[in-house]
């Protein structure tokens, strides 16, 4: 390794289990203090041509394909400051090092908020979400992270630090470069620090439940509280201990909640009622269970599909899993954006793969990835199912941005 590495603090690889990637470790991790020492680390690694894994929490390392090598691990720890902060703006700019938890506790000292929602929100990492893209199921009143993020600083291989977008909210100058980083795992550059749009936080909430007795009656719980006088932030189906769940979350001014959830009351059968603290902890305990740390043979899918065929996906989806021998799976399911999650067991053994179970739902759904999984059941496929159309896009921005394939190589869609 180069002399600038003596320079950086050093941790032996896989410190604590620090980073274990697919069962890869890399031979040492670095934790730069600033972006000009992250660039610069990056620089040296594309001459000696290593693989590089940016982490952060280490929260999702389970998303995507087997890395084809991993020399090196650069941590985003040290880059944990937030760098300017306009409440009365609604503007909001910190290192990718912090934690979702520590911006949220920023914004909450002025009551904002940044409206998306994270599993292990205390070690998931700013820089994290935006190269992974996962949102949870506020998506549907809120948005995404992409409708927040108003500028990105990246460092790239070549050394160099780039800079896209600003602290304003309207902001219409230049190519879009920083929503190229959205959800490209860190195969184009290290996020560093990016700029948010934040919102005021909401004054009250409160969530229905209901357990209806099929998944037809839970979603047409779901439809209902949709249709009712208060649009819902979220509305998820879901089956626990083999029977199916409806949630709806309300966020507004105390008064119009208790408006809009009484009338909804009024006409279907909803058995639990969460107000305040205790509908922001019972939602938090259920994005929890979308969590992508690894655990041991247990896959996690999402499969994509028209919102209207909900059902009709939901059930062939769930014959198709019986017919590969899986029948202890649990749904969690977004209807009004056709989304599904299903998390189920799978051997293990070395003649084990996921190989016929993945092709069948690649058949039936729209789009289909294995956000978790363990190592030898990826091996034999495409995490991220089909290539999109762009494919050829997307190589020659990788081409681009990483000619010698040093970040995260192989790890993206299409072994990119």
């Amino acid at each position: 390794m180069a002399s600038i590495h003596s320079e950086i603090a050093l941790e032996p690889a896989g410190a604590g289990g620090l980073v274990d990637i697919d069962g890869m470790r890399p031979q040492l991790t670095l934790t730069p203090r600033s972006p000009d020492e992250l660039a610069e680390v990056l620089s040296t690694e594309e001459r000696e041509a290593h693989g590089v894994a940016p982490v952060g929490g280490v929260s999702k390392l389970a998303l995507g394909n087997p890395l084809e090598r991993l020399d090196c691990a650069i941590s985003t720890s040290g880059l944990n400051a937030v760098l300017h902060y306009e409440p009365d703006d609604l503007t909001l700019s910190a290192q990718a090092g912090m934690t979702f938890a520590e911006v949220q506790a920023v914004l909450g000292e002025q009551r904002q908020t940044l409206p998306i929602e994270a599993p292990d929100e205390e070690r998931a990492t700013i820089g994290g979400l935006i190269a992974t893209a996962i949102s949870g199921p506020r998506r549907l009143g809120c948005g995404t992270l992409r409708d927040l993020l108003i500028g990105i600083a990246v460092a790239y291989p070549n050394g160099t630090l780039g800079k896209a977008g600003g602290m304003v909210v309207k902001n219409v100058t230049g190519f879009d470069l920083m929503r190229l980083h959205l959800g490209a795992l860190g195969t184009l550059g290290v996020v560093v620090s990016a700029n948010f749009k934040v919102l005021p936080a909401a004054r009250h909430e409160a969530t229905l439940l209901s357990s209806p007795d099929s998944l037809q009656a839970a979603l047409h719980h779901a439809e209902a509280a949709r249709r009712g006088r208060l649009r819902p932030i979220a509305v998820e189906v879901f089956n626990d201990n083999s029977a199916w769940r409806t949630a709806a979350r309300f966020e507004g001014r105390h008064e119009t909640v208790e408006i809009g959830v009484g009338a909804l009351r009024l006409v279907g059968a909803w058995s639990e009622h969460f107000e305040a603290d205790g509908s922001a902890i019972w939602w938090k305990g259920y994005v929890q269970r979308q969590s992508l740390r690894p655990v041991t043979e247990t896959v996690m899918l999402r499969c994509g599909f028209l919102p209207r065929e909900t059902q009709v996906r939901v059930e062939r989806l769930s014959s198709l899993l019986v017919a590969h021998d899986i029948s202890r799976e649990s749904w969690m399911i977004t209807p009004a954006l056709g989304s599904a999650l299903v998390r189920f067991k799978l051997s293990t053994a070395p003649e084990a793969t996921l190989r016929p179970l993945h092709e069948a739902l690649l058949a039936e759904c729209e789009s289909t990835v294995v956000l978790s999984a363990p190592a030898a059941l990826k091996r034999d496929i495409d995490v991220w199912g089909r290539a999109p159309e762009t494919i050829s896009v997307m190589h020659a921005l990788k081409a681009e941005f990483d000619p010698k394939r040093v970040l995260n190589p192989g790890r993206f869609v299409d072994r990119i």
